[in-house]
């Protein structure tokens, strides 16, 4: 608050002085109109704040005598010594966990529009942003893990012309300078530890690498210079669409940025989480991906970097809310020098997520009812969430669709009556909010074969034992079962056979009932069989345990 009043109180009272002392501005300077009593001296520390600067002004304006000057005499006080005054940066904007601190190392709160002064410090943590604008229009904006010391921010009185100089500690800026061109004593310089890069109207981005310093110059020109003391520094000067790296004493030759990488087709509307961006450049060494809000990049909320892979990668990000965003990716050569970046719109359609499918699974084995299987398909329970979107398609890409409804409000599975065939079944969830609802994105779909399941084995008994078969696959192999009562729970027989028949030794009289099962050559196990009733009727037998006969025929009691 007291940035901002001080700020305000400022323009006010140069633009007061401006009116009541005849003041007009212009490229090279202001021009005065000369009042009564005044001298040179006067109007040299009014204007300079130092009388010393009184023979500068004289020369300009061709005047010897500084006592002797008419009144309204117009003279022109050069914008090179004019009095600077303090400027401030406004935040526009900022995401995650900004650190901010004064020159006397007290904490500032980063909040919009916020006003921070020379001397002050910025630090973003991991996954944080910060973007800055100064009253030129000038913006700069520090992406995560870096560290950036605002050592200058002045502007020369009357004309206003900027003087900026960012100390780069730790990590990457990215400048917008507003062109200098009618302010010929403006400057604005990023310095590191190991450069100085200055521009007078430019957009480009310094990135503090270990033991280098890598700038990449996107539009104008950019002078780069070692940071050191010698009288001859190495220097360059960089062209838009060229980079630079000092290292090791000095700036090397400028060289060509990348293009911008090829974004495959699918981005534009993101439905799975974490989303991802698939990315190409034959000449790339990794891809940097930059998500923002606004279309010029400079509210950004997530960044990533990965390393290419015979030039393609797939950058992928988590936890984007859903919405419509922007993604600026760009490649990175051999040398770390990011290229020519692109934007493009996106959007985010994740949410509410698709719950997980629980049964059946790759098979299901039925039976036939009016030609028709019907298929109980189940899936899990999302919290929050009560309704749910079932879809089988004859197709992976559900241009067939064959069943599209949505289950009763709390359920967790429906019943679909399917003939035998191959399907694919997927689900959606459904938030509802008073008298509004969103569907999410459905989830990846499963497929499903639908297989009748094994009839109720044929039963045929003999006088020593029964023999069952069955209709049956090639490849299957079964389990086959018999029990005395139809619950299965004491089993008399358990078999496994890789034939569609068995034999038992005939049981005594009585009812019993068989089922089986197969298990195809994929793993997959099917269901049991309807359970199959039969009778083993009682027979009369010899003394030597031998069948009595009538006429070749066995004798006994029906059961």
């Amino acid at each position: 608050m007291l940035r901002t009043i001080a700020s305000a109180f400022l323009l006010i009272a140069i633009s007061s002085s401006a009116s009541a002392d005849n003041i007009s501005v212009t490229r090279d300077g202001v021009v005065y109109s000369v009042s009564q009593h005044e001298t040179l001296s006067s109007i040299s520390q009014k204007f300079t704040g130092h009388v010393k600067n009184w023979r500068a002004i004289g020369q300009t304006n061709q005047i010897e005598n500084d006592r002797t000057i008419p009144i309204g005499r117009k003279v022109l006080i050069p914008a090179r010594l004019l009095t600077p005054v303090s400027t401030f940066a406004r935040i526009k904007s900022f995401f995650g966990d900004v650190v901010i601190r004064g020159h006397d190392g007290n904490a500032i709160e980063a909040k919009i529009d916020a006003l921070l002064k020379e001397g002050d410090t910025l630090t973003t943590m991991a996954n944080s942003f910060i973007s800055l604008m100064l009253d030129d229009g000038t913006q700069f904006t520090l992406p995560p893990n870096s560290v950036v010391s605002l050592r200058l921010l002045r502007a020369t009185q009357y004309v206003e012309t900027p003087r900026t100089q960012l100390y780069l500690q730790k990590g990457r800026v990215e400048s917008q300078v507003t062109p200098l061109n009618n302010r010929p004593d403006g400057k604005f310089e990023v310095i590191s530890p190991l450069a100085v890069s200055g521009v007078r109207g430019t957009n480009f981005r310094v990135n503090v690498d270990d033991k280098r310093v890598l700038n990449e110059v996107l539009e104008g020109k950019v002078a780069v210079a070692q940071n050191t003391a010698v009288n001859k520094p190495s220097k360059q000067l960089v062209a838009a669409g060229y980079g630079t790296v000092v290292e090791n004493g000095r700036v090397s030759k400028p060289v060509a940025l990348l293009t911008a990488p090829v974004l495959q087709d699918g981005y534009q509307q993101q439905i799975r989480l974490p989303i991802q961006f698939p990315l190409s450049h034959a000449s790339a060494a990794a891809f940097r991906v930059i998500v923002s809000t606004d279309a010029a990049g400079r509210n950004n909320i997530a960044e990533t970097s990965i390393r290419s892979n015979n030039g393609k990668a797939v950058a992928k990000l988590e936890n984007l809310e859903d919405g419509a965003y922007f993604v600026r990716t760009s490649a990175l050569d051999a040398a770390g020098l990011e290229g020519i970046p692109t934007i493009q719109a996106f959007r985010v359609d994740a949410r509410p997520f698709p719950p997980f499918l629980l049964q059946p699974g790759a098979k299901f084995q039925g039976q036939l009812q009016n030609e028709r299987i019907p298929v109980t398909m189940k899936w899990s329970l999302a919290e929050g969430i009560k309704d749910y979107r079932l879809q089988v398609a004859s197709d992976a890409r559900f241009q067939g669709i064959i069943f599209d409804q949505t289950a009763d409000t709390g359920a967790d599975e429906m019943t679909v009556p399917l003939a035998r065939g191959n399907y694919y079944w997927r689900v959606a969830s459904i938030l509802r909010s008073g008298n509004t609802s969103k569907q999410g994105p459905f989830g990846d779909a499963k497929p499903l074969a639908v297989i009748p399941g094994l009839d109720a084995p044929s039963a045929s008994i003999g006088q020593k034992e029964i023999q069952f078969s069955w209709s049956a696959e090639p490849g299957q192999r079964f389990t086959f079962q018999v029990a005395a009562t139809p619950d299965f729970k004491t089993l008399l027989n358990n078999i496994e056979s890789s034939k569609a028949e068995v034999a038992i030794p005939r049981p005594e009289a009585g009812t019993y009932y068989a089922r089986v099962r197969s298990t195809d050559d994929d793993g997959f196990v099917g269901a049991f069989s309807p359970a199959q009733k039969f009778s083993v009727p009682l027979q009369w037998r010899t003394e030597y345990d031998a069948p009595l006969e009538s006429q070749g025929q066995p004798l006994g009691t029906s059961y």
